[in-house]
């Protein structure tokens, strides 16, 4: 139990604030899929994930935190927190987040400019991890936790394109699909860019992968065809970018 009060200048606002007891019954079963999820510095993506680990759809809870005070910021994130659970009771399945490290880790995703960095540092995203949890705990939903390597990297390789959704939604189907145990092997195309040896774990390719193609843009990678991965034509790879970019 704890006590606010909100000056409101006129007026003040006092709130008693009480601890609702979690749902008796939480819901484990990942046996018809589960809710990957995503979370952004001003959106969270998430993909609806079947019992066979396909990807059924995916879409976005978008939001703004410019120019908002903390307490306004809380407030946001707990409200985005009560409309992903929601789909997630609607579904009756449960929800797969990354286990980030909330100072580095998400900030320093390959795909984001500075400023979006910038953003996410004020993002409070340990704020959002908690509402979900406990708003899926009184709902009777369970949230499971993963590891965050190469998520995004795997979804804009390889699902991107092909299930024609953003790089943030390719993101959270790979995170759905990780909390399911299920394992992301490298496409055809890209298996000439790196090999696997024996013993060697299915991670250090996309490592390899990650580390050649980190100049690439996003956008890049809608390029690729059924035949081919041009992802080192020049002509293709300097689309978009501005000339500091392309002499750099």
């Amino acid at each position: 139990m704890g006590w606010s009060i909100e000056d409101h200048g006129t007026h003040y606002l006092i709130k008693c604030m009480i601890e609702e007891p979690e749902h008796p019954h939480i819901n484990y079963s990942k046996a018809d899929g589960v809710i990957g999820v995503d979370v952004n510095y001003n959106h969270i993506a998430f993909s609806h994930v079947n019992g066979q680990g396909q990807l059924l759809s995916s879409s976005c809870l978008y939001f703004s935190l410019e120019g908002k005070r903390s307490g306004q910021i809380t407030k946001i994130l707990e409200a985005e927190a009560i409309r992903l659970v929601d789909i997630a009771v609607q579904r009756n399945k449960p929800i797969v987040l990354e286990a980030l490290d909330t100072t580095l880790s998400k900030s320093a995703g390959h795909y984001r400019n500075r400023k979006q960095n910038r953003r996410m540092s004020m993002f409070a995203y340990k704020k959002m991890q908690d509402s979900i949890h406990s708003r899926a705990a009184k709902m009777g939903i369970a949230v499971f936790e993963v590891n965050p390597a190469f998520t995004s990297q795997i979804g804009k390789m390889k699902y991107m394109k092909q299930m024609h959704i953003s790089i943030h939604q390719a993101a959270s189907y790979v995170i759905g699909r990780r909390g399911m145990n299920l394992k992301e092997q490298v496409p055809k195309l890209l298996r000439i860019y790196t090999e696997r040896r024996d013993g060697e774990h299915h991670w250090k390719q996309w490592g390899v992968l990650t580390k050649a193609f980190k100049a690439l843009r996003p956008h890049v990678f809608y390029h690729v065809s059924g035949q081919s991965y041009p992802l080192f034509n020049k002509e293709i790879c300097n689309d978009g970018l501005t000339q500091a970019e392309r002499d750099s």
